[in-house]
């Protein structure tokens, strides 16, 4: 009988062996485990544990190597060890703590029998791929249940981020919360970030029609999803550690979170630079769409009360737009003394107090005393040029961005996802991943190339209309039906420049731009459209509609307390008085044409005092 039991305590330990090294070491043979798994309910040793290998077992079914989670057979060289002692044996017999880890538990499905997606992102790519699959007409039993998975709980509308910075919009128009957008639908919205991503549908092991799922998703929470069907929608984050100094001193302009910070920073210093009259430096590092962007809104705003230096390694601002959006965004940056500083590169970014090299202290010295004041080192691109040094208030970074990919396992091939030099993942033109027919990716995530072979950008459009496919063809994997091929649309480029001005330049009519207050409208207007509900973009509307009504009311009273007599669909004055005129042209300044516009749009008249 002794023996027996030094025999079945033998065959435990080397049982348990074979499941660490099975999950340390990543061994995908399954016979392993099966041994492992037989082994240990088999045994009488550790009849509590028996239960639980074969509760992850069903709740595995489709894992490629070990049906188990982390939070069972760590990826720590521990994981035996903490094994062996979570195993209570004698009295307690029934307490057993499996890890020291988070406790990882399934996410359960309403119906086991309706396809399951999941979408990972709640982006223009995710949220919209949401939607369209809802919006589809689907068989009863086909229709799938859909999970989204978003590690803040707003949809942020990033195009209009700017208009945060100059109060035209409010928070919630622009980033509504996700449990209000799909309240009327059946996509269920979950607040976590990802931490692994484990598929099972790789070529050449599982075609793209087997039964059961598709893989497994681990989130930072400790939940694990099973799904059949998988969107990567999880956007990119502003890559700032290749330049020293950046991430300690620069502020990204991405998110919402970004803007707001952006926005409580510019206020504080308005406020301390009121009492001391000096200008506020602001320094914009890039010049592309979102750098001339911010350099135009954050010049607006200050009004004088500062000084804008735009920062570009290009000798052009907007080196990819159309020529009538480069020359209205010049414009407006000459009209608002932003300095220009074209061929520069930022090579690091500290306090004054860190320049220690004594050619640095007297350039330092030259410009103040401040020791806590912002340093930029720009280097020019051209030979034989002199480094600058260029004060700052506030550093604004718009260059660079690295796509969130979730970590996968288990690595290597087959189970790898091609993926590019950048971080994104490489799709047919199905936006299917290569070799992994049940895995779907959009905007950031995705990298495709147009049938000219130049690679997408990754910009809001093109995330909108991949959604709209995306949804289409996991429509049409579900009901086996054939793919469509994406084909991007350039519907044209669009630009704030201010909280009047905008740019937009339509692919369909050639050599034609707005700008000015009829691109502002434009704009809007056009935004308004891509809104993700209906709902939502009336209350957003009618919110809009509002505000102007309000601002009219208000600047027709100022304008009439004047007494200057004005052509407002001309915007001049109507007097020969040149007092009279003087004075009109102060009081177009004071409006920043932006009240005349309004009055036109919303009352369509002439004002005579």
């Amino acid at each position: 009988m002794a023996l027996q039991r030094v025999s079945e305590i033998t065959t435990s330990f080397y049982t348990l062996l074979l499941l660490d090294l099975a999950c340390n070491y990543r061994i995908i043979a399954m016979a392993h485990l099966n041994v492992a798994t037989s082994a240990i309910c088999a045994s009488a040793v550790f009849p509590r544990l028996n239960l639980g290998i074969v509760h992850w077992g069903k709740m595995f079914t489709c894992s490629s190597y070990a049906k188990l989670p982390s939070s069972f057979g760590s990826t720590s060289r521990g994981g035996l060890s903490s094994l062996i002692s979570s195993a209570s044996v004698g009295k307690n017999e029934g307490s057993i703590e499996v890890s020291q880890e988070e406790s990882v538990k399934p996410y359960l499905w309403p119906d086991k029998k309706r396809p399951r997606v999941c979408i990972l992102g709640g982006g223009f790519g995710g949220l919209y791929t949401a939607l369209r699959l809802e919006s589809l007409t689907w068989p009863e039993d086909k229709k799938p249940q859909v999970i989204l998975v978003d590690q803040s709980e707003r949809f942020v509308f990033k195009p209009m981020l700017y208009e945060l910075l100059t109060g035209e919009v409010d928070a919630w128009e622009i980033a509504p919360r996700f449990s209000d957008l799909l309240v009327n639908t059946g996509v269920q919205f979950l607040k976590d970030s990802v931490k692994v991503l484990r598929p099972c549908d790789h070529v050449g092991m599982n075609g793209p029609n087997i039964s059961g799922c598709g893989g497994t998703v681990q989130l930072q929470s400790g939940l694990v999803i099973e799904y059949d069907w998988l969107l990567l929608s999880l956007g990119a984050e502003p890559k700032l550690d290749f330049i020293p100094g950046a991430v300690e001193f620069a502020l990204p302009f991405s998110t919402l979170d970004d803007a707001l910070k952006v926005n409580d920073k510019l206020t504080k210093l308005e406020r301390v630079n009121f009492v001391k009259a000096n200008p506020i430096r602001v320094v914009v590092v890039g010049l592309g769409y979102s750098g001339v962007e911010l350099a135009a809104t954050v010049s607006e705003r200050l009004e004088g009360k500062g000084i804008v230096q735009a920062i570009s390694v290009d000798s052009s601002i907007l080196p990819t737009a159309p020529t009538g959006n480069k020359e209205a965004a010049l414009k407006v940056l000459k009209s608002r003394k932003v300095e220009l500083l074209l061929g520069y590169f930022v090579r690091r970014i500290g306090k004054s107090a860190d320049f220690t090299s004594s050619v640095d202290q007297s350039d330092v010295a030259a410009k103040g005393n401040n020791i806590e004041q912002l340093i930029l080192e720009v280097q020019p691109t051209e030979k034989g040029a002199k480094t600058q040094l260029v004060e700052a208030d506030l550093v604004l970074w718009t260059v660079g961005n690295k796509p969130l990919l979730p970590q996968l396992e288990p690595s290597g091939w087959p189970f790898e996802l091609p993926v590019t030099g950048r971080g994104q993942a490489e799709t047919d033109e199905t936006l299917q991943v290569k070799g992994h027919p049940r895995i779907f990716a959009v905007g950031d995530s995705s990298a495709l190339r147009d049938p000219k072979g130049k690679m997408l950008p990754a910009t809001a459009q093109v995330a909108f209309q991949q959604a709209d496919f995306a949804g289409w063809n996991i429509w049409a994997a579900i009901n086996n039906r054939p793919l469509l091929p994406f084909r991007f649309q350039n519907l044209g480029e669009m630009m704030v420049l201010g909280r009047n001005d905008a740019a937009i330049t339509p692919s369909f009519i050639e050599g034609v731009t707005l700008e000015g207050p009829i691109g502002h409208a434009a704009r809007k207007l056009a935004y308004l459209i891509r809104l993700p509900t209906d709902e939502h973009r009336v209350k957003v509307g009618m919110s809009w509609l509002a505000k102007s009504a309000i601002d009219c009311i208000a600047t027709k009273e100022e304008i009439e307390d004047t007494g200057v007599t004005l052509n407002v669909f001309g915007l001049k004055a109507l007097v020969g008085d040149q007092e009279q005129v003087e004075k009109s042209t102060k009081l177009f300044r004071l409006f920043n044409v932006d009240g005349m516009t309004r009055l036109v749009q919303h009352y369509k008249l002439r004002i005579f005092t």
